[in-house]
């Protein structure tokens, strides 16, 4: 991977232009929400399937994404970028945009509570708790593993003092969902039940749960490479509040991993308050029995939009000589903007065909 280069994000917005329009024309405008681009992968020319015909490709991804964009991926759209060519824009240029989440693997771990009262309400109903959670866990799996390079580890918690993979299948992240879904239909087995899951419903370890997932998800990627792109998302779902006390609320919060990425889902009598603690408000869903495959569905909305990169494609009108290249996301609506890493480029294609 080529060396990151992380671009700083400025507080104004230059916008709209005529046939040429300065770089830092009409300045105004204040930025609602911080938002800077990190360069993945620097310019460099893609040939066309025509001959003499090409274009040139970066690919960056977002840091600190307003939440706004969530629901509404404006970074996605054409019409929100702008290229510059020699600190000046020119009509003729062109530029799109595509969202690509094949970039890096993604490992997500599912965290589920299977205590007594998730488990004691039958999970073969699709009206129960637990029928709505593997309803909501099937649904989830189908929409991560056929967004991107993802992979899901599947592991639940109840009063045991580890977390413990859903099967033998799911103990480390796989992008098979067949595999992943089947592990989730095994909770429809009452012999599984039975044998694994049945006489521990006194307490929650829901602290050490959350403190080994982050350890689990670790030993999976580096979550000290602060310049690598590993993505590492973890997803908790409990009905209810740590009555084990085998990890302490202090030790749980201060082992929260800064790279990591932590949505919560709470339903019932689940401890809201301490899982905004854990994932963010942003990131916790409070979530009714009859509503728990809503809670996920937001919650892989959110995991798609924080792990996704886009390859910016363009052609500069210049068809010669030393060129300067920016290329700035502006969405006037919300008063945003971020730029890519200016770029240098020697062109001397004069017969290259664009073809974007």
């Amino acid at each position: 991977m080529y060396r990151l280069i992380i671009l700083l994000l400025a507080l104004f917005i230059a916008s709209g232009c005529g046939r040429t329009g300065d770089l830092n024309q009409n300045l105004e405008t204040k930025s609602h929400a911080k938002m800077r681009f990190v360069t993945v992968e620097k310019s460099r020319f893609v040939h066309g399937d025509d001959p003499f015909s090409g274009h040139y490709q970066t690919i960056v991804k977002t840091l600190d994404k307003p939440e706004i964009y969530a629901h509404d991926d404006k970074l996605a759209q054409d019409r929100y970028y702008t290229l510059f060519e020699n600190g000046r824009h020119k009509d003729e240029s062109v530029v799109t945009v595509e969202k690509s989440n094949n970039e890096v693997e993604n490992n997500v771990l599912l965290l589920l509570d299977l205590s007594g009262s998730i488990i004691d309400t039958g999970c073969k109903d699709e009206t129960t708790p637990c029928g709505q959670l593997l309803k909501a866990s099937d649904a989830f799996i189908d929409n991560i593993i056929n967004h991107g390079k993802f992979k899901i580890a599947i592991y639940y918690f109840n009063s045991k003092k580890n977390i413990i993979p859903l099967n033998t299948q799911t103990e480390f992240p796989t992008g098979n969902a067949t595999i992943l879904k089947n592990a989730i239909a095994q909770l429809k087995d009452e012999t599984f039940i039975e044998r694994y899951l049945k006489g521990y419903d006194n307490s929650t370890n829901l602290y050490g749960a959350v403190k080994q997932s982050g350890e689990k998800m670790c030993s999976w990627i580096n979550c000290d490479d602060t310049q690598s792109f590993e993505i590492g998302s973890i997803v908790i779902f409990t009905d209810g509040r740590d009555l084990a006390n085998l990890v302490s609320k202090k030790t749980m919060l201060k082992s929260l991993k800064k790279n990591l990425q932590y949505y919560t889902i709470g339903i019932g009598n689940a401890d809201n308050k301490t899982l905004i603690e854990i994932s963010g408000k942003a990131h916790h869903f409070e979530a009714s029995q009859d509503n728990i495959e809503s809670a996920f569905e937001a919650t892989y909305n959110y995991i798609l939009f924080n792990s996704s990169f886009y390859r910016i494609n363009y052609c500069p009108s210049t068809l010669e000589g030393k060129v300067r290249i920016k290329i700035r996301f502006y969405d006037p609506d919300n008063g945003i903007k971020a730029d890519t890493q200016e770029e240098t480029l020697h062109l001397d294609l004069t017969d290259i065909r664009c073809d974007i």
